[in-house]
């Protein structure tokens, strides 16, 4: 029996990775998807391949940190389906020129504590602030009125291990990471008398499109690692951290989601789950 028959959902930043990962995992239980990705290709793509599960799906090429771009994104949804049940908040990232930076440094970083403090500049704080803590926002506010007007809904806030733990070569991500987990709970609390729920998923080690750039500076940058594929260097010096001993898939991430949205999750709100195999331990 499909958990989410007839259900609708809008996911942000479904086009690939764990966004594509969650919107399968939605579609194979019964959801019809609108998929909102700022790469209207590969959005197109993930479209396709929910409709070949015999689900309706509707792509948008819409960047989630501008609120007039999420508020047409949003009204195409409803637009198109009607409604909108659940809305799952993926957009988010490491800026690149940050983690360029944090490499160039390599071993001599961990003895100069104030360059740390100034690996990322203003500009960059302020793009990673946008991909990964004001696009849940803007997005739950469009989504938000629908929901409160049916007494009816589900929000669930991708956000990342690293806002429990974060790296001090990449500040702002884990900033804004930890940031989606109090916005999380404001949230929850703001709309339980609603009926609408709002929880956390904190992914751990996935190599997805993103970890394949980051794998790819780190070889670089450590000649230890150079003539090792991005593929190994993952598994060789990230996963053998994890404590059960293997990597999370992105359809992980998509069962949790689909949990959350259920009614097997209808009183679960405000809480975040850790999906890491036990790396970092809340």
């Amino acid at each position: 029996m499909m958990r989410l028959k007839d259900k609708v959902a809008i996911v942000s930043g479904g086009g690939q990775g764990i966004g594509e990962g969650i919107v399968k995992c939605l579609a194979e239980e019964g959801a019809d998807v609108a998929i909102v990705d700022l790469n209207g290709d590969n959005a197109e793509k993930v479209t396709a391949s929910v409709k070949s599960l015999g689900r309706k799906a509707l792509a948008i090429q819409a960047d989630a940190t501008d609120r007039e771009k999420v508020e047409q994104a949003v009204q195409k949804a409803i637009d198109s389906f009607g409604e909108i049940d659940i809305l799952v908040n993926n957009v988010g990232g490491a800026d690149r020129r940050t983690l360029e930076k944090a490499f160039a440094f390599g071993d001599e970083l961990g003895a100069h504590i104030l360059d740390m403090m100034s690996l990322a500049n203003e500009e960059e704080w302020d793009r990673s602030y946008a991909v990964n803590l004001k696009s849940h926002f803007l997005m739950s506010r469009a989504v938000a009125p629908h929901m409160v007007k049916r007494k009816s809904g589900r929000i669930i806030n991708i956000s990342s291990q690293a806002g429990k733990d974060p790296d001090p070569m990449n500040m702002p991500y884990g900033t804004f990471k930890g940031a989606v987990v109090t916005f999380t709970h404001a949230l929850a609390r703001l709309l339980a008398g609603e009926n609408i729920t709002v929880n956390c998923i904190l992914p751990g080690l996935i190599y997805t499109p993103l970890w394949e750039t980051y794998a790819t500076l780190l070889t670089h940058a450590n000649p230890q690692l150079k003539g090792m594929s991005p593929r190994d260097m993952f598994l060789k010096t990230q996963v053998s951290q994890v404590p059960l001993g293997r990597e999370q898939t992105v359809e992980d991430i998509g069962r949790a989601v689909v949990y959350f949205s259920s009614e097997d999750g209808k009183n679960i709100t405000g809480q975040s789950l850790m999906v890491n195999g036990g790396q970092v331990m809340d």
